[in-house]
């Protein structure tokens, strides 16, 4: 769908206001930035990434929780320091989420981290084309319950944390993946939220019966199209404006 000239400035406008070193202290993306190390980033990344839904104290203090055990993440799961830690089998550490769950993401991210110099360059040698995020997700077993495998799904938090790994040029995103995918093949990371405040604007269309449409990942191409109208090679810069969006009205 079309949108206004009025509309589209307003998302520039937005986006410019956001995408800023501001946005990331009350943002899971600060983590990456305390490493310097490729392996580091990547770890950490993947870690805040999946644990980036709920109320944002909570987020933050949790994904903490999990960094004050280390100051070398990558190292830490690959020699398993989170067995040491996710010690109490199905009681819940965040949300849904038990610490089995933990032990069986981690297992993964290690068996990257040991058959690759980089999680990126593992995940490379993985893709064999079309959306990023559904390779990421078919390399964690199905009883990985942090990591989506419907292929409905919109994916939020495997596509925010690839705006985080290939948009470069960013205070924010670190673009550690961008020799090797292109930022116009992102998806818009979408939730609720989201969702809600893009209909709320206009951006989406309701449903048929008048509400906002549910979130998954026909949405979220939607969505996305949408948003390269204003943003043709980036339109995954729109989800600041989107964030501000819920801020600013």
């Amino acid at each position: 769908m079309g949108i206004s000239s009025e509309l589209k400035e307003k998302i520039v406008f937005l986006a410019q206001k956001y995408e800023t070193k501001d946005f990331l202290e009350k943002d899971p993306s600060k983590f990456m930035h305390r490493y310097k190390s490729v392996r580091d980033q990547e770890t950490v990344a993947f870690i805040a990434a999946n644990m980036a839904f709920g109320q944002r104290v909570q987020i933050l203090s949790h994904i903490e929780q999990i960094l004050a055990q280390t100051n070398c993440p990558s190292q830490w799961v690959q020699k398993e320091g989170y067995r040491d830690f996710f010690t109490q089998g199905n009681k819940s550490f965040y949300r849904m989420y038990t610490h089995n769950d933990f032990i069986i993401f981690f297992d993964t991210l290690k068996s990257m981290l040991d058959n690759s110099d980089t999680i990126g360059n593992y995940i490379c040698n993985h893709y064999n084309g079309g959306f990023l995020h559904e390779t990421i997700c078919s390399l964690f077993p199905e009883n990985c319950a942090l990591i989506p495998h419907s292929k409905t799904t919109a994916a939020k938090k495997v596509n925010m944390l690839l705006r985080w790994m290939v948009r470069d040029n960013s205070p924010v995103d670190i673009g550690l993946w961008s020799s090797w995918y292109k930022k116009e093949n992102l998806l818009v990371p979408l939730d609720t939220h989201v969702m809600q405040e893009a209909t709320k604007m206009g951006i989406l269309p309701p449903s048929s019966s008048g509400k906002p449409k549910s979130a998954t990942i026909k949405t979220t191409i939607e969505l996305t199209n949408t948003m390269k109208e204003i943003f043709p090679s980036d339109p995954v810069k729109s989800d600041f404006a989107l964030f501000g969006l819920g801020v600013d009205i």
